[in-house]
């Protein structure tokens, strides 16, 4: 069996195709798995979830998710997934939402393959050191002993962990074996929400049987997506960077006056 790992795709509809053209290229017979934020930052949230759905893809839910279902306040989130988490509630259809909270925050999608979002224990935890790893690791043996792979998404970069090499960012496609490495784990980086400076869409296919994992970049039409997203009135980014020097605080204040709106919208 082979397992078609995406995540973060973030209401990005130009990404998740071009991620989906390419899996039916390759790897035709691979199953979809998203480890959750199917929603925010993007224009197509709505879409996003019908081409999931129809593929039947195994999802987990995210912490944009919970923001837009309402489970999770914003006290954690940047400007744009503020303005975008309220946009998106506007605009999801019913059966839309009824699939976002119909979503597991965990899921066994394979024998031995356990999926979530941050870790698992919360959707908003950034697993990306070493000892962030060592305790997901370990709460998959406590609820799984027998599972060898977690994988997990949120970070927006792509990684692998193994008890013996480590902690290790994937920058570039790369094939790696799993074979006597269990347990470990995959996150395949992001499809629609870039953090790695160029407007790429991310992932990754687990084969389950050959005990290998290969990481996945390529382009799409982003320029496509900035103008949905400007026509949308949301922030006009794929690519998002921390600020630096008086942006800092720039963004900051943007962030603080979101969630001030953002609140009073939900009272």
């Amino acid at each position: 069996m082979k397992l078609a790992l995406i995540s973060d795709v973030h209401g990005n509809l130009e990404a998740l195709d071009a991620v989906l053209r390419d899996v039916d290229r390759i790897d035709p017979d691979a199953k979809l798995v998203c480890a959750g934020d199917i929603v925010g930052y993007g224009p197509d949230p709505e879409a996003c979830i019908e081409r999931l759905r129809e593929r039947h893809a195994l999802c987990v839910m995210g912490n944009h998710e919970e923001m837009v279902l309402g489970y999770r306040d914003y006290s954690r989130c940047v400007h744009a997934g503020i303005v975008a988490a309220v946009w998106t509630r506007e605009h999801l259809s019913p059966p839309a939402r009824a699939y976002l909270k119909a979503l597991p925050h965990r899921l066994q999608v394979a024998a031995g393959v356990v999926v979530c979002h941050g870790d698992l224990s919360s959707a908003d935890t950034y697993v990306s050191t070493r000892e962030k790893a060592e305790v997901a690791l370990a709460q998959l043996r406590a609820i799984s002993p027998d599972a060898a792979v977690l994988v997990c998404g949120h970070t927006h970069h792509a990684a692998l962990f193994t008890l013996d090499g480590g902690f290790r960012p994937v920058t570039s496609p790369s094939d790696h074996d799993l074979a006597r490495v269990h347990p470990c784990l995959v996150n395949p980086g992001a499809v629609g929400q870039s953090r790695d400076g160029q407007p790429l869409a991310r992932y990754a296919v687990l084969d389950h049987e050959r005990e290998t994992v290969s990481f996945r970049e390529l382009p799409y039409d982003h320029r496509m997506t900035i103008r949905k997203l400007r026509q949308a009135r949301l922030v006009a980014r794929v690519v998002l960077l921390p600020p630096r020097g008086l942006w800092r605080r720039v963004e900051a204040y943007k962030t603080r006056w979101a969630r001030y709106r953002a609140q009073r919208q939900a009272h």
